[in-house]
């Protein structure tokens, strides 16, 4: 059987389900909207309005925020003419006129974990300072905020920029040369020039300027200057190269283009436009606010595309570009290679290559990337890359304490596979855990402004509202049909609803698809009281309401064999003649044949499960157990029904064609494989049937889980491979693929746990934070 759907649909209560007005399903968006509106001046609507076209503005403004590190390494650089004179006067004034008002340089608002970053900074801006014998004030002053935070630069609490311990320490050591005297605690000096001399040993050219005079430049530059005439797209390392080499036109080129756009400073990176149109891009879809911005969005994944395609400098020499645009294009339906990301498949290469100094950014975006496997054999690379990122990430970034609090967080969310998670939920726990002014951090901390910025985070958090809204509404229509319908007669009790909601939410988020969304609920909520009354009922019990679901419409001719055929009969014919009228109307054609007959099948192999495999005890094979079961589970009967309600009108034909089969098979197979993974051991000691068991009748149970294992992932990859990569002559909407894959994605949400009180308390926290408690709780 279906192992119960009153298994997976945790045992859950909400006191909040009252009740309401009824309303047309199809009018509950338009309505939220309204209620939501209602309660909102004319003018924070305008607000709303205007902060939705600056964010479609801030497609075409793709820059970072000043970087005062990068700022000072440049303002340092010697005319060509002259190396008693600034080649880039300009930034020394922007050092002068841009020291914070405790005496320090750095990210503007600074964050109370970047002191690191400030100290760095005010370091590198003081010896430009003392190197050109100006601003005397400023030094005094920012030589004062050194003596009062050099604590912080042993503090393991505080975020490091990359390079910390080499970079300061080699600033330390110029300060000295230059008889800048700095205010230090002598055991901390000592102890930041060990850490340098251990770091040192590695490969860290993209430090250089940490490096100084022991770096052989002429050998940087040959190996690693890009086409645009930077070193590593770093300001700072390419201003170094040109203080301890002196002479390289591309270099001054590189550094001249930027102040050119900038004037007088320069960002910690450049150049920004990829990088910024990737973190964009990301952003809007971890916020769930994407929809909004769908014309902005493809052209500019054109326009990655199109770059990827030529192997551009800016994507390809940068491993977290690599492979955010690699995660972006191909869950964007771009055909994307993994070849591309092969010289990252063996960990240790991946740290000896490049010459960059690798972050926890890197390696988390590689595992992101590695999740998105559709070949069994040709994803071999990111097999490799996903094996060794996530071993890595577990053992050396979250045991050994050597990233901060935040960054802890980052990569605690990255091991969980992205399609294991509740979308909603993470898009809750990404409003509220952002922040204006949050920041990321390379050799300085960074912002950009076309990301962090109040329009973004208030256009997300109405959003969040108008959706939680919506939901509300719509779980109040389900109570009803509930009480109407009066389910608990058939042994459902009220409870089992939000449970059964949510899955309809994962699988059918849009606002607009109401009428889909309800329909997969109720559908859940029937198929568990047609499993459970299965169960209970006799064998000629199952019969007659085989043959009243045969003869539908003439089942009156029929009769009952019971007041209990009776009861059940009467709730499911008025349900399914409701939703085949809904169907109806939104096909233009009359559907209700193939919806019955879809239950119909159901049926039939529910009762050949009965009598034939748990009462005879025959033993199937693997491969008619997978055929049977996966239509008991009820993925063909959902995933076929609900194409009649989300808005395109679909053919008898194109439901029936290889594409939707082979769809329909690999989720069904998925959906019933993790069930049965969950439920083995329980099954096995019961004596009954599923896939790992009937393994066991040729292997061991450990050989037995493995092979079940092999069987699920092949299954989800080929299903993610025919969602995501256009089939030539596929007739099928995108949207009509997508369910499937969303189906699946509530399956591993359920059943991937092992602890049954750690889902119950996970789905009940989902419910309370998506449906009723507000965000600013």
């Amino acid at each position: 059987m279906i192992v119960g759907y009153r298994s997976t649909i945790i045992t859950l209560s909400h006191p909040k389900l009252g009740n309401g007005k009824t309303i047309s399903s199809n009018a509950i968006f338009q309505r939220s909207c309204r209620v939501r509106c209602s309660h909102s001046t004319t003018s924070s609507m305008n607000g709303f309005e205007d902060a939705r076209d600056r964010i479609r503005e801030s497609f075409g403004k793709l820059e970072l925020s000043p970087s005062s590190y990068d700022t000072a390494w440049v303002a340092m650089v010697p005319s060509r003419h002259s190396l008693n004179e600034p080649c880039f006067p300009q930034c020394l004034e922007w050092i002068i006129e841009n020291q914070r008002e405790d005496g320090s340089w750095g990210l503007n608002p600074t964050h109370p974990l970047l002191l690191k970053d400030s100290l760095s900074s005010t370091l590198a801006c003081l010896l430009a300072l003392t190197k050109w014998r100006v601003g005397d004030e400023q030094i005094k002053r920012g030589l004062g905020f050194i003596e009062t935070y050099g604590w912080a630069v042993d503090n393991k609490d505080q975020i490091s920029p990359l390079g910390f311990e080499v970079i300061f320490s080699s600033m330390i050591k110029s300060a000295e040369k230059l008889d800048l005297n700095l205010p230090l605690n002598l055991h901390l000096v000592n102890l930041v020039k060990c850490k340098r001399d251990s770091t040192i040993k590695r490969n860290v050219e993209y430090m250089g300027e940490g490096v100084g005079e022991l770096c052989d430049w002429k050998e940087m530059i040959k190996l690693h200057q890009r086409q645009n005439g930077s070193l590593f797209d770093s300001p700072a390392t390419t201003a170094a190269a040109l203080i301890y080499h002196q002479h390289d036109q591309k270099c001054y080129q590189y550094l001249n283009s930027i102040l050119k756009q900038h004037k007088n400073w320069v960002p910690t990176m450049y150049p920004t436009k990829i990088h910024s149109l990737l973190c964009l891009v990301d952003t809007l879809q971890n916020f769930g606010v994407h929809r909004h911005f769908k014309s902005e969005i493809k052209k500019a994944l054109d326009e990655i595309y199109r770059l990827w395609q030529q192997k551009n400098e800016e994507i390809f020499s940068n491993v977290t570009h690599c492979a955010m645009a690699f995660r972006l294009l191909r869950m964007s339906y771009y055909d994307v290679s993994s070849d591309e990301l092969a010289e990252f498949v063996d960990e240790e290469h991946f740290f000896a290559t490049n010459g960059k100094y690798k972050s926890h950014v890197e390696i988390l975006e590689l595992h992101k990337a590695s999740q998105l496997a559709i070949d069994h054999e040709k994803d071999d690379i990111l097999d490799k890359i996903n094996n060794w990122t996530r071993a890595f990430m577990e053992q050396k970034l979250l045991n050994n304490g050597c990233i901060d609090r935040m960054s802890k967080k980052e990569v605690e969310l990255a091991l969980r596979k992205f399609y294991t998670t509740f979308h909603l939920a993470e898009k809750r726990r990404y409003i509220k855990s952002y922040e204006e002014n949050n920041f990321k951090i390379l050799k300085a901390a960074y912002r950009s402004p076309n990301i962090n910025n109040k329009d973004l985070l208030a256009f997300s958090i109405h959003d969040f509202e108008l959706c939680q809204a919506q939901h509300r509404e719509e779980l109040q229509q389900l109570k009803r049909w509930f009480e109407d319908y009066r389910l608990d007669q058939l042994g459902l009790e009220e409870r089992y609803i939000h449970a059964s909601y949510i899955f309809g939410v994962i699988v059918i988020p849009e606002p607009e698809l109401s009428d889909a969304r309800l329909m997969y609920t109720k559908y859940i909520a029937l198929l568990t009281i047609v499993d459970d009354n299965f169960e209970s009922f006799s064998k000629d019990e199952c019969l007659n309401i085989i043959e009243l679901v045969e003869r539908w419409d003439d089942y009156a001719s029929v009769g009952y064999k019971s007041e209990k055929v009776k009861v059940f009969f009467s709730m499911f014919y008025k349900s399914i003649e409701e939703l085949a009228t809904i169907a109806e109307i939104k096909q233009g054609r009359s559907v209700k044949n193939h919806l019955v007959n879809l239950w119909l099948e159901l049926m039939k192999m529910m009762l050949m499960e009965q009598v034939e495999w748990w009462t005879s005890k025959t033993i199937p094979s693997i491969e008619e157990y997978l055929s049977v079961t996966s239509i008991t589970f009820g993925s063909k009967l959902f995933l076929l029904s609900i194409q009649y309600f989300l808005g395109i009108k679909i053919s008898k034909d194109l439901l029936e064609s290889d594409e939707i089969c082979g769809l329909r098979k690999c989720s069904g197979r998925v959906m019933r494989i993790l069930n049965d993974l969950q439920d083995s051991k329980k099954e096995q000691k019961e004596g009954s049937i599923n896939s790992v068991t009937l393994l066991m009748k040729s292997m061991s149970e450990e050989e037995a889980v493995m092979k079940t294992k092999e069987i699920l992932e092949m299954n989800k990859r080929e299903l993610l491979k025919m969602v995501l990569v256009q089939k030539k002559g596929s007739q099928l909407p995108q949207l009509c693929k997508d369910i499937f894959w969303r189906s699946i994605k509530w399956a591993y949400f359920i059943y991937l746990q092992t602890d049954g009180f750690r889902i119950e308390e996970e789905m009940k926290n989902h419910i309370d934070e998506v449906f009723y408690k507000p965000l600013n709780h």
